[in-house]
């Protein structure tokens, strides 16, 4: 804000995976997962969404993931996090749209890259 005065668009696209089963992931794996995946995009809106709101306009732009509507065995906290993008995007796009800020979710699929070779 200093720098600029002001912030026309957010894109969202924070996100970790950690992979293991639902018996063995543990407490701070879900948590570190959910605080990186869903926390920070809800702080990022809630921020930069005031922000928007109160200089006539803006827009939000969170990047889910595919497994929003299809979950993956093994990365069930990903999913579950990116599930609750989606949601949290329709949320709060309906909160924000009268105050002329637009709030959508993109959901890609798998990029071929080696932290997803086996998967491919």
């Amino acid at each position: 804000m200093d720098d600029f005065g002001q912030v026309d668009i957010l894109v969202n696209n924070a996100g970790i995976i950690r992979r293991d089963s639902a018996l063995e992931f543990t407490e701070q794996d879900w948590d570190d997962v959910m605080d990186v995946n869903l926390k920070s995009m809800f702080l990022a809106c809630q921020i930069f969404g005031k922000h928007m709101i109160d200089s006539g306009g803006g827009s939000i732009v969170n990047i889910g993931s595919v497994t929003s509507h299809l979950p993956l065995s093994r990365v069930f906290a990903y999913s579950a996090s990116k599930s609750g993008v989606l949601n949290l995007t329709r949320n709060v796009a309906q909160e924000f749209a009268p105050k002329g800020v637009r709030v959508n979710c993109i959901c890609p699929g798998f990029f071929p890259a080696e932290q997803n070779r086996k998967l491919l």
